[in-house]
């Protein structure tokens, strides 16, 4: 298995940039990260 990691983080590093490279090169853009940036901040308020 240890000859394979190589190829494992390659994979999974591209499917990682394509799916990034999908969503965020768009036309108008997206609000993914602002989206997820605003749960997280929403989370950590304090009240």
């Amino acid at each position: 298995m240890e000859e394979y990691d190589g190829l494992i983080v390659a994979l999974l590093s591209a499917a990682l940039m394509i799916f990034y490279i999908f969503i965020e090169a768009r036309p108008k853009g997206s609000h993914f990260v602002e989206s997820v940036k605003n749960t997280i901040t929403r989370f950590f308020r304090s009240r």
